[in-house]
């Protein structure tokens, strides 16, 4: 019989290396096989990576493609705006508005195409997007500024280094201005200095932002619990004192002003903003007052108030004596009423306007009239069919990449320079004026009595972009 010893078994087993091998090729191919399968998620990751990489580039590239777009639209038009403006006879059938809703309609890559579109016109348009350069999608949408309440324009700028310095100096100018009006001084008689234009930007904001807590107290019990008590002057002088340059800003409430910023730890800015995000800033401002009259406003310059697109809100800024009858008049006659079948009828231009809102529908008396006009016209506003100030949404995606820029593009009003008289000869005469020497006035250069003097054509600038941000 052959006895079994365990533990001469087990010593027999280890001294065994057969199988080793093995197990040791097994267990590098196993390992092999985890590093290999690691490297093949990280080459498939930065390959996904730098696919979405080039996705986002050229997401980008579209959007600044639809944004160079947008402007050479907006050269067109300023060119065949300039031309109108110069012919009478053009300017009266087709108004610079129609021109304007032309280069306003929206723009998308690839085209769409129609439900109803045949096999020939679908074979086209797929030909016409593989010929094209261009990959990707691409949306360009216009918008026009409406608000013309800039806050910018409250700004208190010294006349000089000189009137800076003295400010005394300045004042008692003033005040010998005003002794001369009262003594009946001749000079002072003919012609009252016009108000500078940050008060009537002042006013006009002040009036704007009390109807809208009025509206907004009458409408929101929530709003009315919170900002019953709401002093609207104190928050545009707030305001005022936060964009003019420093030491400028003269009021009473300067001292409760100051201890308001220095309170809430906000440095003023002294100078103009650049966007409306900066009303947030101010201390007595929160979300709700900002959200209330943010759409009112502008930080750029709007310069022409676009009578075809007023909105009731812009209607109560210009008049606000209006009431609610002569509004719904005033927007029955321009877009018309589809109920009563009545056609709406644009404005033409500024003297249309007029005698739609004096004559046709008595909103406002002709002296109150010229004196709105005078007060917008001193704030560097003015009234036309077409406006020059736009917001331009250019949207470019790729894939799943998308790239969204907004940018404030403007068409400056060139400036109409006023040749000096020269010295010895007779300045022009205003309409309506005769000459002593002339009292026909055949003479002169001036029109017939009776007949205003024809006005300088508004020409526009080159378009410039003066803000862009993305969203």
């Amino acid at each position: 019989m052959i006895k079994f010893h365990h533990n001469t078994f087990l010593k027999q087993t280890l001294k065994n290396n057969s199988g080793m091998a093995l197990i040791m090729v097994l267990g590098v191919i196993t390992i092999l096989t985890f590093l290999l399968a690691d490297f093949t998620f990280e080459t498939k990751l930065n390959k996904i990576k730098i696919y979405n990489q080039q996705d986002k580039i050229q997401a980008r590239l579209n959007a600044e493609s639809g944004l160079n777009f947008a402007i050479a639209k907006l050269r067109l038009y300023q060119e065949g705006r300039n031309k109108i403006e110069k012919d009478d006879g053009l300017k009266t059938s087709f108004p610079s508005s129609d021109l304007e809703g032309i280069i306003m309609q929206p723009f998308v890559f690839p085209i769409p195409m129609s439900s109803k579109a045949n096999i020939i016109q679908r074979s086209a348009m797929d030909e016409f997007v593989k010929k094209t350069l261009f990959n990707g999608e691409l949306s360009v949408t216009f918008s026009k500024i409406s608000g013309f309440l800039n806050p910018n324009g409250l700004r208190i700028l010294p006349k000089s280094k000189t009137d800076a310095a003295n400010p005394a100096d300045n004042n008692a100018d003033n005040n010998a201005d005003n002794e001369n009006l009262a003594n009946g001084s001749p000079d002072q008689q003919k012609k009252t200095p016009a108000e500078p234009a940050w008060v009537v930007i002042e006013k006009k904001m002040i009036e704007t932002m009390q109807r809208l807590i009025k509206d907004k107290n009458d409408n929101d019990e929530d709003f009315h619990t919170h900002y019953a008590n709401l002093d609207a002057s104190y928050l545009i002088k707030e305001l005022r004192y936060f964009v003019s340059d420093k030491g400028t800003f003269q009021d009473s409430m300067l001292p409760e002003i100051e201890a308001k910023f220095i309170q809430k730890n906000i440095t003023p800015k002294f100078g103009a903003m650049s966007s409306l995000d900066e009303l947030y800033l101010l201390p007595s401002w929160d979300d709700a007052i900002v959200n209330l009259i943010k759409d009112r406003m502008s930080v750029h310059e709007v310069s022409v108030i676009a009578i075809n697109e007023l909105t009731t809100e812009d209607l109560k800024i210009l008049f606000p004596s209006i009431n609610n009858i002569q509004i719904e008049e005033f927007f029955k006659y321009r877009d018309g009423d589809i109920d009563k079948k009545i056609k709406g009828k644009k404005f033409k231009d500024a003297e249309d306007f007029k005698r739609v809102t004096v004559s046709e529908l008595n909103i406002l008396s002709d002296t109150e009239y010229v004196e709105r006009m005078t007060s917008l016209n001193n704030a560097g506003l003015v009234i036309d069919t077409a406006g020059k100030l736009y917001k331009v949404n250019s949207r470019g995606s790729m894939n799943n990449a998308v790239y969204n820029l907004v940018a404030f593009i403007d068409l400056p009003i060139k400036p109409i320079i006023k040749k000096p008289i020269p010295k010895g000869q007779t300045p022009p005469l205003t309409d309506g004026e005769q000459s002593a020497d002339d009292p026909t006035g055949a003479n002169s250069a001036q029109p017939p009595p009776g007949q205003k003097a024809k006005p300088e054509p508004t020409q526009l600038l080159l378009p410039r972009i003066v803000e862009v941000r993305l969203e």
